[in-house]
């Protein structure tokens, strides 16, 4: 009898038990938030990519530089003949030196036909040489395109642009405007020029908004607000770049400017 009343006190235990816990088995406890697979930095996905509804970057949206209505330019020297990336030039096609005689001795130059080539009016008439002095000269068209760039990219001297046909030399050079009113610039190593001030040295409009365009063939838009901090800089290695602290695009800086372009 007690065998018989213990079990079927057991039986009511359990049936007791399962009542009050609404039938349901004790549940595993949930993982803490945030610790799926794939959480990361705000907005991005495991692989990096920006989650749906997230508003594209400038990049992304910038129109095609095929689409692009070619207008005047400043031309800047030193990146049309230093293949730095992909883009205009390729390990194919990269501007190479030619050897020159130069005061008796034979050195390897650039022809200024690199510079010259990316202009978007070409060169006729006469062009106005202006040196790092304040100091100018007029040469025509056709000496100026049979100019060589004797240069040494990591130097802060200015280049040396001689012609061995006719003579011609160019020691202390900093820019040439052409009679079409573009422009071809020198920025050599370790140097900085305001943004600004090379607008105004080549006569553009001071309050319009131009195109800073890249070796590779992306580009920003420059205001004249950002243009007043900016700067065009040499840096140690030869490369030319721009700086604009004001500017929210691209973080305000852009690298291997190969030139300045008008926006029509």
């Amino acid at each position: 009898m007690k065998k018989i009343s213990l079990a079927v006190l057991l039986i009511f235990m359990m049936v007791a038990l399962v009542a009050c816990s609404g039938g349901k088995a004790p549940q595993a406890p949930e993982e803490p938030a945030g610790t799926e697979q794939g959480s990361g930095a705000a907005g991005e996905n495991a692989a990096g990519e920006k989650d749906k509804g997230d508003a594209p970057t400038y990049k992304e949206t910038m129109v095609p530089f095929d689409q692009l209505v070619p207008a005047q330019r400043i031309v800047i020297l030193q990146n049309t003949i230093n293949y730095s990336r992909e883009g205009f030039y390729s390990a194919d096609n990269k501007p190479a030196a030619e050897d020159i005689v130069y005061n008796g001795d034979t050195v390897a130059a650039y022809p200024i036909t690199y510079a010259l080539d990316f202009l978007t009016k070409g060169s006729s008439g006469d062009l106005t040489v202006t040196n790092n002095d304040g100091s100018t000269k007029t040469i025509s068209a056709q000496d100026f395109a049979g100019l060589y760039v004797i240069i040494d990219f990591t130097s802060d001297a200015p280049p040396v642009l001689y012609n061995p046909e006719s003579g011609t030399e160019l020691t202390d050079f900093l820019f040439a405007t052409t009679a079409e009113g573009e422009a071809i610039y020198s920025v050599v190593s370790d140097t900085i020029y305001n943004a600004a001030e090379v607008i105004e040295n080549v006569g553009w409009d001071a309050g319009a908004t131009y195109r800073y365009m890249a070796t590779d063939k992306f580009y920003i838009p420059v205001g004249p607000e950002e243009r007043a901090t900016g700067e065009i800089r040499g840096t140690l290695s030869g490369a030319v770049n721009g700086s604009f602290p004001e500017l929210k695009i691209a973080g305000g800086k852009i690298n291997d400017v190969i030139y300045i372009e008008a926006m029509e």
